[in-house]
């Protein structure tokens, strides 16, 4: 009975901890390497891997042997183009992107806390807390007590659902995060290029500077702007990011899926884009900005929203789960204004007498239901 044969495997091409015995697959891996070296990053996803591997490895099926090399040498040039291809259509990670993905998500907060760097942490009291960076980074107003601040290339900003946060920036743009957000920035910007990670929501007050842009990335989304006033919403359980322009203009970038380009959009003053978290699709559309941006004065405004993500936006606010247990129709829209200084016992009491609705506590849960 005949042997199969042992076929390389991707890890044997793109790299491990051992080196190739075959001198032409060696010669292949050199040339990936000096591929990826080129293109500025050495760290694969493994699901990258796996595609990649699945487009290449058809031409590295056995061949007789005089023909062998040939095949791989072939293989070798293919891999190349494919490799070269990839990774200018997979987006860049720059340092402040590393940084914030590596950061923990599963501690759950009571109160808003800045982390600076890695380690210390700053627990922010209030329901509406306020930070205001010095120029230059080195000292910091928390709720007007002034401290001074350890050196760390990043801090973090951290809010819990029912808290938000004011924070002026060290250039003096002002950042308000709404609840269940988190922001990710420089004590300090530096090298001509003001950069924030963003997670949640938030209201973005740019303080202009035609020498240093600013860059919002936000849920694989980046905005670029250089003095404006906009609302970014890209909380990671939402199915849609929504980027609303209030004034001023910026650019949107979306990634692309798979091997799609990149795509860019300018947006005008009451644009609003819309990407789907799944597939990337871009809309834009015409909004009432305040809509969009009430939530920052402690209001929520809402005109033909669903039922469903009113009550998820102040599940946010309020810290409290909410969930509707009704079906009747017409709740698909409402329309409205709420203020969200008010307890939330009355602002639901508003909800249900405008919908027939009543509402039960189950513990730390709210449900609605229709009215008997």
């Amino acid at each position: 009975m005949k042997r199969g044969k042992k076929y390389p495997t991707l890890e044997d091409i793109l790299g491990n901890d051992r080196t190739p015995e075959d001198p032409a697959l060696r010669a292949l891996a050199g040339s990936v390497e000096q591929v990826i070296r080129n293109a500025g990053n050495e760290t694969w996803d493994p699901a990258d891997k796996a595609a990649l591997w699945d487009e290449i490895a058809p031409g590295l099926a056995p061949q007789p042997v005089r023909y062998r090399y040939l095949y791989l040498k072939v293989a070798a040039a293919i891999l190349v183009l494919l490799v070269a291809g990839l990774w200018y259509f997979l987006p860049r990670q720059n340092d402040l992107l590393r940084f914030a993905r590596q950061l923990p998500h599963d501690q759950p907060l009571t109160d808003t806390r800045l982390l600076v760097g890695q380690h210390q942490a700053v627990v922010v009291k209030g329901k509406n807390a306020a930070l205001v960076y010095a120029g230059g980074g080195t000292g910091i107003t928390i709720n007007k007590d002034t401290l001074s601040i350890a050196a760390a290339t990043y801090n973090t900003l951290m809010v819990p659902y029912g808290r938000r946060a004011r924070v002026q920036l060290e250039d003096g743009s002002v950042v308000q995060l709404n609840a269940g957000s988190r922001l990710v920035y420089p004590a300090a910007f530096k090298n001509g290029k003001r950069e924030v990670y963003l997670e949640g929501e938030a209201f973005f007050d740019i303080a202009p500077n035609s020498q240093s842009p600013f860059f919002v990335y936000a849920s694989g989304l980046v905005t670029e702007v250089l003095g404006t006033t906009f609302n970014i919403s890209a909380y990671p359980d939402d199915i849609r990011r929504s980027l609303v322009l209030a004034s001023g203009s910026v650019r949107l970038h979306v990634p692309g899926h798979g091997f799609s380009r990149e795509r860019s959009q300018l947006l005008q003053p009451a644009d609003m884009a819309t990407v789907d978290a799944k597939d990337g699709g871009l809309q834009m559309s015409r909004v009432n900005v305040a809509a969009y941006t009430a939530w920052k004065d402690g209001r929520l405004l809402f005109f033909n929203t669903p039922l469903k993500d009113i009550l998820k936006k102040l599940t946010r606010y309020y810290n409290i789960p909410l969930d509707l247990a009704s079906t009747k129709p017409g709740l698909e829209t409402c329309s409205g204004d709420l203020d969200l200084e008010d307890n939330l016992d009355n602002v639901l009491e508003v909800i249900c007498a405008t919908n027939s609705l009543r509402y039960e506590r189950y513990g730390q849960r709210i449900v609605l239901t229709e009215k008997e």
